[in-house]
């Protein structure tokens, strides 16, 4: 059996010691075809390979046109650190308790999904039963630098583990994938690039991640295309250092974050249709939308970032805990339609030394809050605004610990056009000095009770794990 077998042994090791195993050399500049262990079988120059009951191990550079049945694996090893292009030509592969496709060593690795190929890769959901030092926990494991082109199609049934990963770089060019995976559908350890494609992944953790946390270079996700859909039982897109979005069609379903950093998020286009258990977009650092079309709805923040939140344009249709939160939230412009059971945009004090803000210099926003202790626009430092149509209904307009400015724009409060900023109240009762008691930090409001608001609403109690696939979240 191939578990048994040590990958960097020689072709004539690998035929004194194995009955069960096929080895191809490919060498281009070799004047005789290379041939099998076990058999009379001659791979020609064409390499074309039709798969049988045999594991397969490649130990040269070359192109390897792969079609038919396989129960075992395809393992390639290329000490050389040459390129190997494996191209999927309806491809069906039953690996077992392995990886259906394992790559030890290459300079890189090319998968081509051929030109109207369906290409079907399973696992039994078994422990893995390793053959080396590596652990080797994905259908399609790569310890190269890994690329997927064409514009076939990839099942992917990953029973066990993961899905996809590299412990370099992954990149996708194109193609139609379908990913089931018990954790991460696709995760490259250095960066996850993607061009184009269609992806439909369910996920026990994250769909799509990144995670390298040693090199502030790497632990990046950039997609420019693709159409998404995705159902995530732990965070949809996740890039430990950041991650950039330009363009694309995303469908995130999750009971995590739709799309998360540890670092920087930029998106600069794109339609997103979220729905979040947690929040919609988060970031432990900052976050700029450029543009794009957004459809949140979250049980916690739609939009979230610790410390900045610019905004320069867009369309947002939020339903949400809170709209848009972090440290200092500045909207130069987008077209805005917010529900909120909280606050609809909130600025805290979330990291140590900077003043928090809310500064709109442009922009239409619509909001609607909910009853009781809301408020629409709710600063722990200082509100500014500069210009943009602002409509809003709720009890509470405003609420500042800082200064409120109005220098610019419309802004409407219960049907009201108002000339300056005051601290408003349950309904606009003005600004009536500071509360004491349990109020103290509050400002606009005599001596006496409130309504607290539904407690239902608090952080944390929102759906966790209410995915639809019954899969934990991230270990």
């Amino acid at each position: 059996m191939k578990k048994l077998l040590a990958l960097t042994l020689s072709l004539l090791l690998i035929a004194g010691l194995s009955g069960c195993s096929t080895a191809i050399d490919d060498n281009s500049s070799a004047s005789t075809p290379s041939t099998t262990t076990d058999s009379s079988q001659v791979i020609d120059s064409s390499t074309d390979i039709e798969l049988g009951d045999e594991d397969m191990y490649i130990t040269n550079a070359g192109t390897y046109t792969l079609s038919g049945e396989l129960k075992g694996s395809v393992i390639v090893d290329v000490s050389e650190k040459k390129t190997v292009n494996l191209v999927l030509d309806n491809v069906t592969i039953d690996s077992g308790d392995f990886a259906a496709i394992y790559i030890v060593e290459a300079e890189e690795v090319v998968i081509t999904l051929a030109d109207g190929s369906v290409n079907t890769l399973s696992d039994s959901g078994d422990a893995y039963t390793l053959i080396d030092t590596n652990d080797v926990d994905a259908l399609i494991y790569s310890k190269a630098d890994l690329t997927f082109e064409g514009s076939g199609t990839l099942v992917l049934n990953a029973n066990y583990k993961h899905g996809i990963v590299s412990k370099d770089d992954l990149i996708l060019k194109g193609g139609t994938y379908e990913i089931t995976a018990t954790n991460h559908a696709i995760d490259g350890k250095d960066c996850v690039e993607i061009y184009d494609g269609s992806y439909i992944l369910y996920s026990g953790t994250d769909a799509i991640a990144s995670d390298n946390e040693e090199d502030a270079d790497r632990g990046y996700v950039l997609i420019h295309n693709g159409n998404f859909k995705i159902n995530s039982a732990s965070d949809g897109i996740y890039a430990f250092n950041y991650l950039t979005i330009e363009d694309g069609e995303f469908e995130l379903t999750t009971t995590g974050k739709a799309v998360k950093s540890d670092g920087e998020i930029t998106l600069k286009g794109g339609t997103y249709t979220i729905d979040s258990a947690d929040d919609g977009i988060h970031t432990n650092g900052s976050i700029t939308i450029e543009d794009g079309n957004y459809t949140i709805a979250s049980d916690d923040d739609a939009i979230h970032a610790d410390y900045m939140l610019t905004i320069n344009g867009g369309t947002f249709s939020i339903d949400a805990h809170e709209g848009l939160e972090a440290t200092v939230v500045t909207v130069n412009g987008g077209d805005f339609n917010i529900n909120a059971s909280d606050d609809a945009i909130n600025a805290g004090a979330k990291v140590d030394g900077v003043t928090p803000l809310i500064e709109i210099n442009d922009g239409s926003l619509t909001i609607n809050m909910g009853q009781g202790d809301t408020d629409a626009i709710d600063s722990n430092g200082n509100i500014v605004i500069n210009g943009g149509t602002i409509n809003i209904t709720a009890q509470s307009g405003f609420d500042f610990d800082g200064t409120g400015e109005l220098n610019g724009g419309t802004v409407t409060v219960n049907g009201t056009q108002i000339t300056s900023l005051t601290n408003q109240m349950m309904g606009g009762m003005g600004h009536m000095g500071t509360m004491p008691g349990e109020m103290s930090g509050n400002t606009g409001m005599t001596p006496g009770s409130m309504p607290q608001g539904d407690a239902s609403f608090a952080p944390g109690n929102g759906p966790q794990g209410q995915g639809g696939m019954g899969f934990p979240g991230r270990h």
